[in-house]
Order: C-alpha cells, then structure tokens, then sequence
C-alpha cells in the first residue's frame, strides 16, 4: 500500500486532513506529523512513503525549508507544497526548491485527493492560474482550518485574526461548511465534524 505524510503544526487541523484524504484514498495509508523535524523523523521511521505534503506556515523550519530539507536526505519522495496563498511567484519558488506540487487551500478534498493521486503517479500538480471551480461539494483545506476554530469556539472575527483573513471571508467560509455538511449553525456543524472524524469528539462550543 502507498504511503504519504501529511506535515502541519495544527492538530485538529491536520488529523481532519488525514481522515477526510484517508476516506478519499482508501488504497493509501495517509498520517501526520506536527513539524517539518517531526516530519523528518517519520520519514526516517517509514522508508516506503512516496509523498509528503507540507504546510508552508510551520514553527522552526517553514515549507520552504522543508522541501529542500527533504529533498537533500530523501529525495525520491515527492514533495507537495500546501498554502493558504496562490501567487504566481509562490508557485514557481515551490517548484525552484524541488517540489512535485503546490495546492492552494481553496481546493475541495475531492481535489486535493486527485491532485496526490497525480503526484504518486510521477507527474506534478498545479491549479490553472484564474481557475473558476464550481462550489465544492466537500471542504475546502480553508474550510477544514475554518472548521478547526469553529471546534474551538473561534468567533468569525477570532477565525479570520487567526488565519489573516477578513471576518468577512470568515463568515462567508462558516457559511459554505454550513452548507457542505448541511448543518444550520456551529453547535451542528462541530458535531457533524466529529462523526466525521473530520474533528476529535469534544463537548462543542455554544
């Protein structure tokens, strides 16, 4: 069975990632790690991960460091780039340090997953520039960050802080995941994530 790492310093976050991929990927054994150093220790650990996917946002070494990190002590694992971010130029500095990948955040699960697919078939993945997506029918990785926060009781202003976006941006992201797991407020949504697994199983925030 293929292998792939999943490297971000947020534990809801990155556990929802990994079970959202792990029902998308059912033929691929998907974990996490909580750094690019504890990323690095796993891969020592696990010889047979094809793929890694990391968050360019890291304590200590950033994505950035991470890709050539990784490409200097185990360079025949792909490397994917994962941001909040989609300019051109951090595309191409993604691609200059040795990736295989770049996907923005605004990409549903559905995508992402075929995205890694591409990638562990020997290709590389990056979205069209100007791209115009219909609305997803699953989350977004921003929505999955959004949804974090809505876990841990993060008003829209408090979300939008946390993850540099306007409180805007915020309301208009709570309200698709509304939408995508057909809940009608944040009580509804945090438990519709925790059957899920997209979330841990905590008394929700009011």
């Amino acid at each position: 069975m293929k292998r792939i790492l999943i490297v971000d310093d947020h534990p809801l976050y990155r556990e929802g990632l990994v079970s959202a991929l792990r029902a998308h990927l059912p033929d691929i054994e998907v974990f996490g790690a909580g750094s690019a150093e504890e990323g690095l220790e796993e891969l020592e650990r696990h010889a047979d991960v094809e793929a890694v996917l990391i968050d360019v946002r890291l304590p200590g070494m950033d994505g950035f460091g991470a890709l050539a990190a990784y490409a200097a002590r185990f360079p025949t694992v792909s490397r994917v780039l994962v941001s909040g971010q989609e300019g051109g130029d951090l595309v191409r500095r993604a691609f200059d340090a040795g990736a295989s990948g770049f996907i923005p955040k605004s990409l549903s699960i559905d995508e992402v997953a075929q995205a890694i697919r591409q990638v562990l078939d020997g290709g590389v993945f990056a979205p069209e520039p100007g791209e115009v997506r219909e609305r997803p029918s699953t989350l977004t990785l921003r929505q999955l960050e959004v949804l974090r926060l809505l876990g841990e009781g993060y008003t829209n202003k408090e979300i939008g802080k946390s993850l540099g976006i306007t409180e805007r941006t915020a309301k208009a992201h709570v309200a698709a995941i509304f939408e995508v797991l057909k809940v009608d407020n944040r009580t509804q949504a945090v438990v519709a994530a925790q059957r899920l697994h997209l979330l841990r199983a905590t008394a929700p925030s009011t």
